[in-house]
């Protein structure tokens, strides 16, 4: 996959990056405590659809704040939807937990409800991971429509990844990699970790839409 190094470096092209980082920052604060999620969200997936359009510069503009809060809520819908199987295996626990409160029962419950969790536990670290191996598609999926319905469509999914799971695997690994790296901005003041972690997750929604653009034109053997 070509140009994965303007991920990284279309970011500081926009001359406005500044400002835009600046407020951006506002909204990740407001992330604390939800409000600013979708809004978040949303700048996000407008990243990845200029991308996807080979638009410059790569960075949104912050007008449009409800078209921005829209997308954000619905592509948040869609990936629920994938979080929504390792809720329900965490329903059990709860009706333990309330059996065991109701008999007073001190042994047999939590015993139970240790084995339970620890074949959830097993069962959650590879579907975890995988979500975080696709999550890449469902961005650019949603991203090309806005339709929860195109990033909730597994079979494509799958297919997608069978088809570019190559290049899959490099965007995800990377968008990991920096995003787990992101924290280091705690080192300059709190206002250093919103900057790079704002940096970080536009670099994996640049990813995703040249994963995009990938897809749409597979290079020759592959």
């Amino acid at each position: 996959m070509n140009d994965l190094g303007k991920a990284f470096s279309s970011f500081f092209k926009d001359p406005r990056w500044f400002s835009k980082s600046a407020i951006a920052s506002l909204w990740m604060l407001l992330c604390l405590v939800g409000i600013g999620i979708p809004v978040f969200v949303g700048y996000l997936v407008q990243v990845t659809q200029r991308v996807m359009r080979q638009e410059t510069p790569v960075l949104p503009g912050w007008n449009g704040i409800g078209r921005k809060f829209v997308i954000g809520i619905k592509f948040c819908v869609a990936y629920i939807i994938y979080l929504l199987p390792m809720a329900i295996l965490f329903i059990p626990v709860v009706g333990l937990a309330v059996i065991g409160a109701a008999n007073g029962e001190s042994e047999t419950i939590p015993v139970i409800m240790s084995i339970y969790l620890f074949g959830v536990t097993l069962l959650m670290i590879p579907y975890g991971l995988a979500l975080n191996l696709v999550t890449p598609i469902l961005l650019f999926r949603f991203a090309e429509r806005e339709r929860i319905s195109d990033a909730v469509d597994v079979v494509r999914v799958v297919r997608l990844f069978g088809d570019n799971w190559q290049n899959t695997l490099i965007v995800a690994l990377i968008s990991i990699g920096v995003q787990s790296l992101a924290p280091a901005g705690i080192l300059i003041f709190l206002i250093g970790i919103f900057f790079t972690m704002f940096y970080a997750y536009v670099v994996s929604a640049h990813l995703g839409g040249l994963l995009y653009l990938a897809a749409q034109n597979p290079e020759p053997g592959t």
